[in-house]
């Protein structure tokens, strides 16, 4: 059964649950001053008790009133108002992740379907940790703009009220995922953090997205399984790999990348019977089969692998450029249709409720054309090779049809772009653009999310952060429900910040066929090395506007010290790019006559702007250091620890 989203959560009638008892709010706060204890297990889980903590902060951040948290034992001769987080409520039958919302008599009760391990963690469950922010989402107007405590909005207020009711809700999806962009690693670590700085960077990100319920019902395992097949299986079974145009099996050169001959049955046997030896016999979770293709495109030119395939639409290559991997490419899609449901089918002869994961990438992104039905026990990927923002009308509306086109076979789809890592630390604004293909999605079969990756450049790309990780919560919400929410956190500079962020959107989605051009031209890829483009993009010119609307939004909140520190953290972040834009003028790739005095005069200036602000959460500093190795000119100096240069 689909579970139910936060947005249209199941109710449950008051009277059934306790005849006995009369409804009633319950107050918190009264007057600035506490008026209820928050209770715990004796022997509380790790989840409440995090939980818990994270009731009681943003109750005091709203409010100013710090309530107590005591245990079961002594709430006994407590005679206050409670409110009981992780116990009193029978959870056992609860779905993983779900939790109640309970309000009734002198008490109020969250608790979940919990695990044990870090609240923290991506794959411990934490129904009871969803509840308390279902509830300060709802009763006090938390919202979490981006990570730390600058970006934790809860208006002010002195009198806080649990409204009777009684509540089962369920996540919406089965995983929640922006993966965390904390892996980027440079060669010149100079350009990204300190050490104490990423720590903290770090940390603040983990709770922001678990404040967005990013999280999963079970572990998911899939990723490029066959890239170590070759080596340990090439000699004794070739027949399992790619004939190539040449006649022989297996990569073109040594240590070369690979696809597999996914027609091959013995193949789809062999991958359900290694998967099988590894499945503990008293799993309780869901099997999941990992059969995503290596990263490369499918181009096993065999004549069952062809036979498989469907005739090739006739805009299959149109909105790819002539340089793209993709250029004269073979449509595979029915193909890997054809191998998901293979390897299916031989795990329902053992294991009839195994899933099989498998990408939908390359050239068999697009949806199939053979009519091949599939079934839920198939969940695809959704990982397009082209697509990314800003899109024509035209292009925009093509995506949208190879995800429908996929869901149309039977199987189960998650979202799995790439689109997240475009527009290095520039104001690249798509935000609209994301909502509406999420809303598509949502409501076209979309059971799971996991894009890669969220890059951390809160600062100049707010909007679109804001927009991916609410929509997961909130997923019916329209885009502009969703940045209201943003907007108004600002206060009185809430219509000049929309402003500066609509005039960036505007700015992206005019600059489409400049941005494809030039991305073309200078040989520079959207997610690996954009910082090689960004001061043809972004030339000096385009940042005075932007400049003009964040002076209204300063002199808007003069008297307002929080959002005056809310725009100062969009000017930090709109000065950063300027000066990205100027260093990679004189060091890009593309043309760069810099001497070594010019590559030390422009680096210094940077990464004194970056230590002086890395504690400021603007942006992932680790992630544009590993991509401006990859675009600029650069110092041997940048090549000592940040912690030492400057």
């Amino acid at each position: 059964m689909q579970p139910k989203p936060f947005a249209r959560p199941c109710l449950v009638a008051l009277p059934l649950l306790f005849p006995l008892l009369v409804q009633a709010d319950v107050t918190l706060v009264r007057d600035g001053r506490p008026q209820a204890v928050v209770v715990v297990a004796d022997k509380a889980g790790q989840v409440a008790r995090y939980a818990a903590g994270e009731l009681v902060r943003h109750v005091e951040k709203a409010s100013g009133a710090k309530l107590e948290v005591i245990s079961e034992g002594a709430a006994k001769a407590d005679g206050r108002a409670r409110i009981h987080v992780g116990t009193h409520v029978p959870v056992e039958k609860l779905a993983a992740e779900a939790c109640v919302l309970r309000v009734t008599g002198e008490a109020m009760f969250i608790a979940g379907n919990d695990g044990g391990g870090d609240p923290l963690d991506a794959d411990t469950r934490a129904g009871t940790l969803w509840g308390v922010y279902e509830w300060l989402d709802r009763a006090l107007g938390a919202r979490w703009l981006w990570p730390g405590e600058l970006g934790t909005h809860v208006p002010k207020t002195t009198t806080i009220v649990a409204k009777d009711g009684d509540e089962i809700i369920t996540p919406r999806f089965l995983q929640r995922r922006l993966r965390t962009g904390l892996g980027f690693t440079s060669e010149h670590p100079a350009l990204g953090f300190t050490t104490d700085a990423f720590n903290q960077f770090s940390a603040e990100q983990a709770v922001f997205l678990r404040r967005h319920r990013m999280g999963r019902t079970y572990p998911v395992g899939y990723g490029h399984a066959f890239v170590d097949w070759w080596e340990k299986d090439g000699k004794a079974h070739p027949e399992w790999f790619q004939l190539r145009e040449n006649g022989k099996r297996g990569p073109t050169k040594p240590a070369g990348r690979f696809s597999m001959c996914v027609s091959n049955p013995e193949l789809q046997r062999e991958i359900v019977a290694r998967w099988a030896a590894k499945r503990p016999p008293d799993a309780q979770t869901p099997g999941v089969i990992n059969a995503c293709e290596n990263d490369i495109l499918g181009l096993c030119a065999c004549e069952n692998c062809r036979a498989l395939d469907g005739p090739a639409p006739a805009d299959h290559l149109k909105f790819y450029p002539a340089t793209s991997k993709m250029a004269g490419s073979r449509f595979v899609s029915d193909r890997y249709a054809h191998f998901w449901l293979g390897v299916q089918q031989h795990a329902a002869k053992t294991h009839p409720d195994a899933t099989v994961v498998g990408y939908a990438y390359f050239n068999y992104f697009q949806a199939p054309v053979s009519g091949i039905k599939l079934n839920p026990n198939i969940l695809i990927g959704y990982c397009p090779s082209a697509g990314w923002f800003p899109r024509s009308e035209e292009e925009h509306a093509w995506m949208k049809q190879q995800w429908t086109g996929w869901r149309d076979t039977g199987a189960r789809l998650f979202m799995r772009t790439n689109h997240l890592l475009d527009g290095y630390c520039m104001p690249f604004i798509f935000a609209r653009q994301f909502a509406d293909e999420f809303h598509h999605a949502m409501e076209h079969g979309m059971v799971a999310t996991d894009y890669d990756s969220l890059t951390g450049h809160w600062a100049t790309q707010g909007p679109n952060l804001y927009i991916a990780t609410r929509l997961h919560v909130r997923p019916e919400a329209s885009a502009d429900e969703v940045l209201a929410e943003y907007y108004s956190a600002f206060g009185a500079a809430s219509k000049a910040v929309k402003g500066y962020f609509d005039h960036w959107e505007d700015f992206t989605m005019r600059s489409r066929e400049k941005i494809n051009q030039t991305m073309e031209a200078t040989q520079t890829s959207r997610w690996r090395n954009w910082a090689k483009a960004a001061h043809l993009l972004y030339p000096a010119e385009c940042f005075a506007p932007a400049d003009t609307l964040l002076a209204e939004a300063a002199k808007a909140v003069r008297d307002d010290a929080e959002a005056a520190a809310r725009v100062k953290f969009l000017r930090l972040g709109l000065d950063h790019a300027k000066l990205c834009a100027r260093v990679s003028a004189k060091l890009s790739l593309v043309d760069s006559t810099a001497s070594k005095e010019d590559i030390k005069q422009a680096l210094d200036e940077l990464l004194t702007f970056r230590r002086a602000n890395e504690r400021s959460g603007i942006s992932n500093f680790n992630h544009l250091a590993w991509l401006e190795d990859l675009s600029w000119k650069l110092s041997e100096e940048t090549r000592q620890t940040p912690d030492l240069y400057p």
